[in-house]
């Protein structure tokens, strides 16, 4: 297994010359400095939560902000005893146009978006309640999907990579840390047969785990591992990293991790984050996300799916948040700098550049471009900045491992103080909270629940 990841290793060397993030420098390599593989001894739960975070958020859900966030969490319609799965036997995640004539359920990926949020939610309240309803019907979601669904919509012989007809089916992967978060916590419930807890274990590799693994290798057969936005490689990483966590199986987590140090594609750090800044408003250093120059519903999409790695990766022995200097906390606070509305302007759900703190002119950026994109400025591909401020539940958890730390966070901060103070659910909320499309269910949220810290 090792020489996969040497191999891997010299695969993103290669690739770096050709990119933004070279490992060569004055003429000499670190080819000699190969990357160890770990053997990784799991202390479950150990994925977004561990035990220690449980007994922290259980001793605090009578105080603010705990208290506003558990309220919030009881009352979500994911987090009723009563919910009733609705799986489905294939997964499709497919392009209308190309594909509802043939498939009528072209999208139907979203029966498993809405149960994996579900089976998350009530996971977590029975894991802070002990009520065994939550556990119950949270299991029966995950039994449900594992029992029905065969698995993810494939053509053979059309001459597709891995016979996956639509390259957005890879985006299928975003839900899967959340499915595997609610079977880690769920893990210990003695409700769940260990003959049902195994086989879900068996779906899930199945059924996700070598799509993730197979496109972080060939990106859908391109020429170019960077073609692809930063996003898709890290839903793909978030899906490889939890499901080798809920399997303790150390090969697939090291995929995952040595993937975000020396990978080929936009999950590598350094890809993921092409330049950095010195902050004019501040002492520290942002770092540019390489969907900055996208638009910031993807921008912040980032922050989302890089604060969940880097957790799941810290409660396992890996600070990827600390890595090469902090780059992922960098990003983090640069997207969160420039998505930060004034207080006042909350409410009005604009987007106009007079609405935030920090002006799009004069604010720190690198163009940038490759054979399938050209991003001049910031939001370049969006029109007017359409997208900037909308508001995910990401800030808490890179605000909490900083307050932890002692780290400057300044900006992560402030948008997470906005979420608990200016937002009528005074807290951070998760998948409901923010629309019902797709858009609404990426994040897995309820950061002010289980990550802040005081």
């Amino acid at each position: 297994m090792k020489m996969k990841y040497i191999a891997l290793f010299f695969a993103s060397v290669a690739a770096s010359l050709m990119g933004c993030s070279s490992e060569i420098e004055d003429g000499t390599s670190n080819l000699d400095k190969l990357p160890d593989v770990v053997s990784y001894t799991l202390t479950h739960p150990c994925m977004l939560h561990s035990e220690t975070d449980f007994s922290y958020v259980k001793s605090r859900l009578g105080q603010s902000p705990w208290s506003d966030a558990w309220e919030h969490l009881q009352n979500s319609k994911y987090a009723n005893t009563g919910y009733v799965a609705e799986p489905v036997e294939v997964l499709k995640r497919m392009d209308y146009n190309n594909w509802h004539a043939t498939y009528p359920d072209y999208n139907n990926f979203e029966y498993l978006m809405r149960d994996a949020a579900a089976a998350y939610q009530l996971a977590l309240c029975w894991k802070l309640s002990g009520n065994e309803d939550y556990a119950m019907a949270a299991v029966r979601i995950l039994n449900a999907w594992a029992d029905k669904c065969t698995g993810i919509l494939k053509i053979s012989g059309k001459g597709w990579a891995n016979d996956i007809p639509d390259p957005n089916e890879y985006l299928i992967s975003i839900q899967v840390p959340q499915l595997a978060n609610a079977a880690e916590i769920l893990r210990d419930y003695a409700g769940w047969n260990s003959t049902d807890f195994t086989a879900f274990k068996s779906w899930m590799v199945d059924t996700f785990y070598k799509m993730a693994s197979l496109f972080l290798s060939n990106h859908h057969n391109s020429s170019d591992p960077q073609y692809t936005w930063l996003n898709w490689d890290l839903a793909q990483m978030n899906s490889i990293l939890s499901i080798g966590i809920l399997c303790d199986d150390s090969d697939k987590i090291n995929e995952a991790i040595l993937y975000f140090k020396n990978g080929i594609g936009n999950g590598q750090i350094d890809n993921a984050v092409p330049f950095l800044h010195k902050d004019p408003d501040s002492n520290e250093t942002l770092g540019q996300c390489q969907e900055s120059g996208r638009d910031q519903g993807h921008a912040t999409l980032c922050v989302s799916l890089m604060g969940i790695f880097c957790q799941m990766a810290y409660n396992i022995g890996e600070d990827l948040f600390a890595y090469k200097d902090y780059k992922a906390v960098r990003m983090a606070e640069y997207v969160a700098k420039y998505n930060l509305y004034k207080d006042e302007s909350w409410a009005s759900g604009g987007h106009a550049d007079g609405l935030f703190q920090y002006s799009k002119n004069g604010f720190p950026y690198t163009h940038y471009t490759n054979n399938s994109w050209d991003c001049p400025t910031l939001s370049s591909q969006e029109s007017n900045d359409a997208s900037r401020g909308d508001k995910r539940p990401c800030w808490e958890l890179f605000y909490g491992y900083c307050k932890q730390k002692g780290i400057s966070s300044v900006y992560c901060r402030k948008q997470a103080d906005q979420m608990r103070t200016l937002s009528s659910i005074k807290c951070d909320g998760g998948a409901g909270d923010y629309g019902d499309t797709s858009g609404g269910f990426d994040q897995i949220g309820y950061g002010t629940l289980m990550h802040y810290r005081n």
